[in-house]
């Protein structure tokens, strides 16, 4: 006799084949990368423009499309995927600033505008004025075992507050505490939380050298001892795979499969890092 489970109807609880609940997750699964291809094409189609400045930023555009279109079965407009385009290249000309790294600054005054003509210039100055605050009681480099934990916790507060901004800019029904906070949850923020986390200690393992010329902290440069960064630097990894822990919400299969993929390769670069620095 085949297995059953539970579902509800208007009429009551009935009986439903536990096989197609099986073929309806796997459904899901199918109409959600579906989803996630055609967003990925449509960020990457943005880089023609100009805007944003780098495919990474396009594939942020296209995460968060895709989460609009599986929440709201409705995809962001062409002049919204413009906006988040140019949140990102705004906030990365605000984090180059705060490095003091030189940087092309065209079309910022441009970007700037575009956002004020989108309504959200109120919230774009709350979050400059956060980043700001961030940026300038963030902690110096070259510390021990715990001050890495403090570098660590002012790198993802960064992130989520650009997380945050980007979630409000989307239309995502939140305000920016409210996204902040929904990154620190169990449901998608928190798998885009995550996989924003890897990408940012991947970005940290390339650019060691600058970082360390420059006195800026980083997952690497947290410590004085690199092998210690490294270490700890694997482990941080690893909690931001999330394995078992990472969100298992309905429709997010492409941010989780995207997780574990941004996740290995994290893993792979850590571990030909810490190679290299074994060789001196």
């Amino acid at each position: 006799m085949p297995r059953v489970s539970p579902a509800t109807t208007p009429d009551g609880p009935k009986h439903v084949p536990a096989r197609g609940a099986r073929w309806g997750a796997i459904r899901d699964g199918v109409s959600s990368a579906l989803i996630a291809t055609i967003s990925t094409a449509r960020g990457l189609s943005l880089l023609a423009s100009g805007r944003p400045g780098t495919p990474l930023r396009a594939l942020c555009v296209a995460a968060f499309d895709t989460l609009h279109t599986i929440r709201h079965r409705k995809r962001l407009s062409t002049p919204e995927l413009n906006v988040l385009a140019a949140l990102l290249d705004v906030g990365a000309s605000a984090n180059v600033a705060y490095d003091h790294k030189a940087s092309r600054r065209v079309g910022r005054g441009d970007n700037l505008q575009l956002l004020e003509e989108a309504g959200i210039g109120p919230s774009v100055a709350e979050y400059l004025r956060r980043l700001s605050d961030l940026e300038g009681g963030r902690p110096p480099p070259d510390g021990g075992r715990p001050h890495f934990e403090t570098v660590k916790l002012y790198r993802e507060a960064v992130v989520r507050l650009s997380l945050g901004i980007l979630a409000t800019a989307a239309r995502c029904d939140v305000d920016l505490d409210e996204a902040i906070a929904a990154t620190h949850g169990g449901g998608d923020f928190n798998l885009l939380f995550r996989l924003a986390m890897q990408c940012q200690v991947i970005d940290d393992l390339l650019d060691y050298w600058p970082d360390r010329a420059a006195g800026l902290p980083s997952f690497l440069t947290a410590c004085k001892s690199l092998p210690e960064a490294l270490e700890l630097t694997r482990q941080a990894a690893r909690e931001y795979a999330g394995g078992r822990r990472a969100a298992r919400v309905a429709g997010a299969f492409p941010l989780r499969a995207a997780l574990a993929l941004v996740s290995t390769g994290t893993g792979l670069v850590v571990s030909l890092r810490a190679r290299l620095a074994a060789r001196g």
